[in-house]
């Protein structure tokens, strides 16, 4: 750095003494394509941000508003920060969005994640300032981790003569990537229900229990990668920062595959709804062969009930008060209830 950079980055060091930065952070500095420093203190960010030759990544982890504010002037430099972006992006409640200002972009999203113990799905708020020669990432945990980010920075080399827009493509890129394997985790939960219904190895209760909390996952999916696609298509318009013509092919793959997430959010949709149908039709078609068998019992009984009602009317009839009526009338009712049985069985109502 020459004269009149050592002499900013003074100024720098001294303005930002009272400026602290509580919550856990990383960051990264590119120059020329090359990473020159990792992990540095923020202070040392703010100098390499006086080289206009540089790219900065800073990443916070959970920051308050404060922490926000204390970011803004080490990395933003003359580049103020809007207020609401601020705001914002502290409070993580933004659905999955691309926000523009006059000189710097916040884009809101979501990674989604998939316990592997309890099989829940759930998702970590992420936002992210988009300037000229800066990201800024904000995390609302550690469910999204940075070191695969990392590698794929390392991996993705050959474009980090494009700036901050290989930052922004590979943060993309492991977002869009992560929902991909949500939506596998959920795809395999989904083919074993539907197993399960087809070899009757679980009762149609737990099978359409497991259906509504499949469904309430992908309808959560949905809310975050709809979104998305919108976001990621007015990353794609003129006028964004960090969108320059060599970066908008690498975008433009990303928005590919948010588009077929879509898709398969869609495709999941529809085969949840199937199997939860054909449980109602099956759980339909068992209750119409209980009904059907209670009206064949129903019709066995009436027969004995009918003829010791009538042999039950207080008038003479053959055999009455002899031995031989009582017999007659036994055999009748076993007889009639018998054959009542084996018709029924022979037409498989029973």
């Amino acid at each position: 750095m020459d004269e009149t950079t050592d002499e900013a980055a003074r100024e720098i060091a001294g303005v930002t003494q009272d400026l602290q930065v509580t919550c856990k952070h990383r960051s990264r500095v590119y120059r020329g394509g090359v990473l020159i420093a990792s992990d540095i203190p923020l202070e040392e960010v703010a100098v390499h941000r006086v080289d206009s030759g540089t790219v900065i990544w800073v990443d916070l982890s959970a920051p308050t508003l404060a922490d926000l504010v204390a970011l803004a002037p080490l990395v933003g430099g003359e580049i103020e920060l809007h207020p609401l972006a601020l705001e914002n992006a502290a409070s993580g409640s933004q659905r999955p969005r691309l926000v523009r200002y006059r000189d710097h972009s916040l884009l809101h999203a979501r990674a989604l994640r998939v316990d592997p113990d309890s099989g829940e799905l759930g998702s970590t708020r992420v936002a992210a300032f988009i300037l000229a020669r800066a990201l800024i990432t904000i995390r609302s945990d550690d469910g999204f981790p940075v070191d695969p980010l990392l590698d794929a920075w390392d991996d993705l080399g050959s474009l980090s003569e494009h700036g901050v827009g290989f930052l922004v493509h590979a943060l993309l890129d492991q977002l869009v990537d992560g929902y991909f394997d949500a939506l596998d985790d959920v795809d395999e939960r989904v083919q074993a229900v539907e197993d399960e219904l087809l070899d009757g190895s679980e009762s149609v209760r737990s099978i359409q229990l497991q259906s509504f909390s499949l469904r309430k996952d992908v309808v959560a999916m949905s809310r975050v990668v709809l979104p998305m696609n919108q976001a990621l298509s007015a990353l794609l318009r003129a006028g964004v920062h960090a969108s320059s013509a060599e970066i908008v092919p690498y975008y433009q793959d990303v928005y590919d595959h948010a588009l077929r997430a879509t898709e398969r959010i869609d495709g999941l949709r529809d085969t949840i709804e199937s199997i939860l149908s054909t449980s109602l039709a099956m759980q339909g078609n068992a209750l119409n062969e209980i009904m059907k068998k209670l009206t064949a019992w129903a019709a066995i009984i009436a027969i004995p009930t009918g003829v010791t009602g009538y042999f039950g009317q207080n008038i003479p009839f053959p055999g009455y008060s002899e031995p031989l009526g009582f017999w007659l009338s036994t055999v009748l009712l076993l007889g009639l209830a018998t054959g009542l049985w084996a018709s029924f069985k022979r037409r498989g109502w029973l």
